[in-house]
């Protein structure tokens, strides 16, 4: 985990106008506090915080304000209409997983015969593939739609052309190359879009054509899976997000579905009080796992049946996979860890290995990431041909750096911060040495020292049960809308102990009040670290910590200084 005592981190805190503060207070019924975390973060009119304390299904945008949406609409009634057999090609990761769970069953509504191809990561590839679209047009297929894939499917769409198919694409993924020439590419990431909201998950894109097919009240059958989706394809939880973010895990908290509560048994979490951190770290990888080992298509099994037995047969298959994933994952980045030890000129670590699984290729280059600071490439190196997965800091566009090394690439995709590669094995010290000056071309010394923001200063005394219950008003939180870090200023240590698995519990007190505050993973150095004398400012997050039938108040260190 990053360092979280000074002077690792850079501290800055967001001010705004207190006059302001108190009118948004006083007309929301809301503290000042949660007004400053609002405010800071951009939410400032007081029609943009009734949205945001309210997110309502009525506010979502126009649908068919997405380019092709209504031509894609009309395509897939032609082919309700006239018994047309229909290809979904979907992808292996949760996005792409609950979006082909989510297309097949409104296309089985319509009465559209159908069926779907979920690629396989190792032998297939992410993506629309020619194979598919040959076997499609052997078997009689009429018309192909990709979800969560597509926009950079410039050959393949030439394919599907000359084979006589029609081809719609749905995607969320960022246009960086000409547009495929299909029938419709229902994309609000397309170059000449003029969506409100372009943020959407490859889910999100597809809830709006099944809102376009079925009406608003049709589609809120898939707000779980839509909630799902977006949460883990870890885009911003803000706008169009939130709200169906929000109205999803009230469906799931209501009347989940049998796959749903399944999983959640495996994982010991209770539906009732799922929250979207939950769904993030404890759903996603079990559901992430079976299309990063091999087949995904269990997946949709879990999410379409409806029959409690098989639910479970499957819940237990995904967990079993998960277990499976995260030995290969902690294999991978303990060897990686020393190889990244090694001094090298690079400022971008790129390691390769002949034994690393592709699949867990960015779960590990995450966490090394975190560790480190510097982007991070790890490939599996197999028959003179590198194929992985990259993670960025926030300062370095790692998408718009592999476009300065696309000619020594066979391939590349992904976003700011993550993103897939394929290159031979020749080209990686090249391509090392040139992603390095692209970073050191980019990136300040201040852009390598991580920023620690405070969404709002606070006294002690501030600190209640009621305090922590209004913040969760900003649920879901998430990447985009992260839980607000608020900080304490001139607090006194009062005790100081490890526990657990070198967890660092402090009792502090600042005026009247005392709190206790601990802080994950810090360390068997923790304690030496701590000031044994004078006073202390932290960065937390608070939190109501349930033990016993009891709730009490705790913060979750995020940052240590002196006083």
């Amino acid at each position: 985990m990053p360092d979280v005592f000074e002077p690792a981190r850079r501290w800055t805190v967001s001010k705004t106008n207190s006059e302001y503060l108190r009118y948004i207070a006083a007309k929301f019924s809301i503290s000042p506090v949660l007004a400053q975390v609002l405010v800071g973060r951009g939410v400032r009119s007081p029609e943009d915080v009734r949205r945001f304390l309210e997110p309502d299904l009525g506010d979502l945008h126009d649908a068919f304000a997405i380019p092709d949406m209504a031509v894609a609409c009309d395509r897939i009634r032609h082919a309700a209409a006239h018994g047309e057999q229909v290809l979904v090609v979907g992808d292996y990761d949760v996005d792409g997983l609950t979006s082909t769970a989510v297309l097949t069953d409104v296309l089985e509504r319509l009465g559209v015969s159908q069926r779907h191809i979920i690629p396989h990561r190792l032998s297939d590839g992410y993506g629309l593939k020619a194979a598919f679209l040959e076997e499609a047009a052997r078997s009689g297929v009429h018309l192909v739609i990709t979800v969560d894939c597509g926009i950079s499917a410039v050959t393949e769409a030439r394919l599907a052309s000359s084979l006589g198919l029609d081809l719609i694409i749905t995607d969320h993924h960022r246009q960086s190359g000409p547009m495929p020439e299909a029938l419709a590419v229902v994309n609000p990431h397309r170059n000449d879009s003029t969506y409100p909201f372009p943020e959407l998950a490859g889910v999100g894109v597809v809830y709006k054509l099944a809102e376009s097919l079925l009406g608003r009240q049709g589609a809120r059958a898939y707000l779980d899976l839509v909630a799902l989706g977006t949460v883990a394809d870890i885009v911003p939880l803000l706008d169009e997000n939130r709200i169906l973010v929000r109205a999803g895990l009230d469906a799931i908290r209501t009347f989940p579905r049998p796959g749903i509560q399944a999983l959640c048994s495996r994982a010991s979490l209770d539906t009732a009080t799922l929250t979207s951190n939950r769904l993030s770290y404890v759903l996603a990888p079990r559901l992430n796992a079976a299309g990063r080992l091999g087949d995904a298509n269990p997946v949709i099994d879990l999410f379409k049946t409806q029959d409690t037995e098989k639910a479970a047969e499957l819940a237990d298959q995904l967990d079993q996979a998960n277990r499976e994933r995260q030995k290969l994952d902690s294999a991978v980045f303990a060897e990686a860890r020393a190889l990244a030890d090694v001094p090298e000129p690079s400022d971008v670590a790129v390691l390769g290995s002949e034994s690393w699984h592709p699949g867990v290729l960015g779960i590990a280059a995450a966490r090394l990431v975190d560790l480190t600071g510097r982007p991070v490439f790890l490939l599996n190196l197999e028959n003179g041909l590198a194929k992985g997965s990259g993670r960025s800091i926030p300062a370095f566009n790692l998408v718009a750096a592999l476009e300065a090394c696309a000619d020594l690439l066979e391939g590349f995709g992904g976003h700011h911060q993550a993103a897939g590669i394929r290159l031979k094995t020749g080209h990686i010290q090249e391509f090392r040495d040139r992603i390095s000056n692209v970073f050191r071309s980019q990136v300040e010394p201040d852009d390598l020292v991580p920023l620690l923001t405070l969404d709002a200063e606070v006294r002690a005394t501030d600190l209640t049960l009621d305090l922590v219950k209004e913040i969760e008003r900003l649920e879901p939180v998430g990447f985009g809308n992260q839980s607000p870090v608020l900080g304490c200023k001139g607090l006194s240590v009062t005790s100081s102990r490890l526990v657990g698995r070198n967890h660092l519990k402090l009792r502090l007190s600042g005026g009247r009040a005392s709190l206790d505050a601990i802080l994950f993973g810090a360390g068997e150095d923790a304690l030496e670290r701590i000031p044994d004398q004078g006073h202390i400012d932290v960065a937390f997050v608070p939190q109501i910590n349930e033990w016993e039938g009891r709730r009490s108040l705790q913060i979750n260190l995020r940052g240590i200084r002196r006083g």
